[in-house]
């Protein structure tokens, strides 16, 4: 789960352009072995309720986005053995954590010998080259994703680059920082909340906490 503090720590960090240190946070709190699951764990996160929505401002007109227009298009994960030379490859979807072609390469079996990768730079250049055509067929479905597609006039197409998923790591977790911040002292300080109790809570949560606080306040109003 991402809690009410770490979309304190998100937004904060994206304030400070420090876009590597989001990429590598978030990864951490939303672990997955490919794009495909982390996307869609994003989506969940984002998402809780129908009525949830993502409002992006476009040509001075408000652009709601809902859960069904956001990453629209996105593959079902699969991945396949591909035989090269006296190799056998599985190949997938990349990894997200390192948005590299190359983390499409699951698995190399040579023989009786099978290891699953973490570190690319000791795949063989020769091998890399020979897996080049199996992967971008995966890099090409992916690049079928759309960030969001409301109509054909609104509409943003994904491809595979750091830049562009931390993009939509903003777009999914990034808020007004110093409101955030605001709201967390108001909860604190009126109403018993403890620091830690926003590592346990999400940011969905809270917003229906400060909801059911400024109705209760507008009813005191009217009956004084």
């Amino acid at each position: 789960m991402i809690s009410y503090n770490d979309v304190i720590h998100i937004s904060k960090l994206y304030q400070d352009k420090q876009h590597d240190q989001i990429l590598s946070f978030v990864t951490k709190k939303i672990p997955s072995n490919n794009i495909i699951d982390f996307f869609k764990q994003c989506i969940n996160e984002r998402f809780v309720k129908d009525t949830d929505c993502i409002k992006l401002e476009i040509e001075k007109k408000e652009l709601i986005i809902y859960k069904n227009n956001f990453l629209k298009n996105l593959p079902v994960y699969e991945e396949r053995i591909y035989p090269v030379d006296d190799y056998h490859i599985t190949i997938g979807y990349p990894k997200v954590e390192v948005p590299l072609p190359v983390s499409c390469i699951k698995r190399i079996q040579h023989k009786n010998t099978s290891f699953d990768l973490e570190e690319y730079n000791n795949i063989p250049l020769f091998l890399v080259k020979k897996c080049t055509p199996h992967i971008e067929k995966y890099i090409n479905k992916l690049e079928k994703t759309y960030i969001y597609h409301v109509n054909s006039k609104y509409n943003s197409r994904f491809i595979y680059d750091k830049q562009l998923i931390i993009h939509i790591i903003y777009l999914c977790f990034v808020q007004n920082y110093t409101t955030l911040l605001e709201q967390q002292l108001l909860l604190m300080k009126q109403y018993n909340f403890t620091y830690q109790d926003f590592n346990h809570t999400s940011n969905n949560r809270i917003d229906d906490y400060l909801k059911i606080i400024q109705k209760i306040m507008k009813q005191t109003n009217k009956n004084e």
